[in-house]
Parts: C-alpha cells; structure tokens; sequence
C-alpha cells in the first residue's frame, strides 16, 4: 500500500493530506497560507514534508497559475503572486517524486480517478469558486492545450473586457455570497451555509440573486456545449455540496433553451451533476497522477533528504 501527501495552495488556507493508492484519504489538515514572502512559504512546506517524509511515497501539488509540462514551473499564480517562477522540483528538499498541476485541472483528475467523471469519455469539471476553474475532458484525457491554458474561462467575455462581464466575475460563487450577505447584513459575509438558509427560505432578494447566478452558470454551459458536445458538467467547489445549486442550474438550463425551439430541437442537454469529491478534489488531483499511469518523465525526482 502506497501512501502520498497532497497539497491544495488557496489564497487564505493551505491544506495537505494523506492519501493512499486505494484513494482513501487518511489524514487531513489545514493552516494559513504563508504570503510574507516566497521563501517563508517554502520553508513551511519542506517543514511539513520532512514531518512525513517515511510515510510517503510521493508529493502531489495542487496550485493556481499555469504548470509548465516540462520543468512544472508555474506561471503567474493566481492570489499568490509570490508563486510564478517557482519550481518545486528545484525549491523543495527532497528525493522523492513530485507531480504538480493546475487547481482546477488537479479537480478535474480527481473526478475522472475517483469522482464524478470516472469512466466518462467526454464531460467538463466546473469549479465554482473565487472564479470558475474548468478541465474539459475529451476521449477520456484531460485537455491543455497549446499553452496550458485550455478551460480558463473565467476570460469568456459578455462583450466587455471589465472585470465585471468576464465569466469569471459573473459566476463568482464567492461574489453570490458576499454579495447576499452584505445585503442581509450577517456578521460573516463568508458564512455559505447562512447565505443558502436564506435562500431556501425564499428571502426577495437572496432567491433573485441565487437564480441570476444559476442562469450565468447555465448559459456558460450552453456555450462551452455548442463547441465540445459532452455527456455531462461536473460543478465542483464548495457550494456543490447544496444540492440546490445543481438543482438550480439544471433548471436555469432548461428554461434557458425553452426560450428558442431551435436550440433546443437542435442541440441535446448535456446532464449537470455534482462533484463526488467536493472542496477536496484538488487534493485527491494532486496525486492522481501516481495511479493514473503517467509517464514516468512528468514526475521529478530532485534533491536530497
């Protein structure tokens, strides 16, 4: 029996686990993520890794930004900016094999080894977070595209290149929420579970709100659907576990294509179902790789312990 140790970098929490080959995860743990500077953050990460360094077999890295395929050298780096030119090949003090990957592609592997996407040929990982992260899956294999960079598409525009009219701030579940609380006034604007009572109570403004998220969601849908043709999207994320949301862009779905026959008579409703691992997929992605027959040149091994 293998055992590995994942890694999910978020902009406020770092989160690590324990997972076996059988997918189990045995341990789980989170801290805040470091952002004093980038050498704080990688001291903190060798700490943690020489912790376990017996137990182990392996080192997965979800992160934000763009993994390199070659050197796996990530660019940008989302909330962490301290991040782009980091490799954790050459940055963390170790022999043992590290596979790094994209978040929201780290979520996509996660489902198709374990999820929702397991023996699906064709489907889409939607991760609505922060913004909405995507893998699109064609003939059961993760797509990236020349430049890493295929399902980014928080960058689809409404018309506007504002902030506000990319899909990524339009379908913002983090916005749905903020934006829900404040109007309610709670005490904790991050307080989801306390956003969805209010919509399930049919609260005016929390259910307008609710149902203009879902209709961007759908519409999204709609449009990666014209060009991919899949089965089925996987809408993972936090805010999957309501299952109001998957009931809720199901609907705006079909009410979006009750409004032209055409597209409705022409075009086949792809299903829309939840994610089976949750805010916990981008850990199960992290090592997925080790069980889902990669080659053995994406993974490095690299310095000493």
């Amino acid at each position: 029996m293998k055992t590995y140790l994942a890694f999910d970098i978020g902009g406020t929490k770092l989160k690590y686990a324990l997972i076996n080959n059988q997918g189990q995860m045995l341990k789980k743990y989170s801290e805040d993520t470091i952002k004093t500077t980038q050498q704080d953050f990688l001291n903190r990460f060798n700490e943690i890794i020489t912790k376990f360094k017996t137990q182990i077999s392996g080192i997965g890295i979800s992160v934000p930004g763009k993994v390199n395929a070659t050197d796996q050298k990530i660019s940008f780096g989302g909330s962490l900016p301290f991040l782009d030119g980091v490799s954790f090949s050459d940055s963390l003090v170790t022999k043992l094999p590290i596979f790094v990957e994209n978040d929201a592609k780290a979520a996509t592997l996660a489902e198709m080894w374990q999820g929702s996407l397991q023996g699906v040929n064709n489907g889409v990982m939607l991760v609505l977070g922060t913004a909405v992260g995507s893998g699109i899956v064609l003939n059961h294999q993760l797509i990236y595209g020349s430049n890493r960079q295929a399902g980014e598409v928080s960058f689809i525009s409404y018309g506007q290149f504002d902030k506000t009219d990319l899909m990524g701030g339009k379908s913002s579940a983090v916005a749905l929420i903020q934006d829900i609380a404040n109007h309610y006034q709670l005490e904790d604007i991050d307080n989801g579970p306390e956003v969805f009572e209010l919509i399930k109570s049919n609260k005016t403004y929390a259910v307008k709100r609710f149902r203009e998220f879902c209709r961007d969601v759908a519409l999204l849908i709609h449009n990666m659907q014209t060009i991919l043709d899949v089965d089925c999207y996987v809408i993972g994320g936090g805010i999957s576990r309501q299952q109001i949301v998957i009931d809720g862009i199901n609907q705006a779905l079909i009410d979006l294509r009750a409004e032209n026959d055409f597209v409705k008579q022409t075009f086949k409703k792809p299903q829309i179902l939840s994610s089976k691992l949750y805010n916990e997929a981008n850990l199960f992605g992290a090592v997925s790789r080790f069980e889902m027959n990669v080659e053995p040149s994406n993974l490095k091994s690299v310095g000493n312990m």
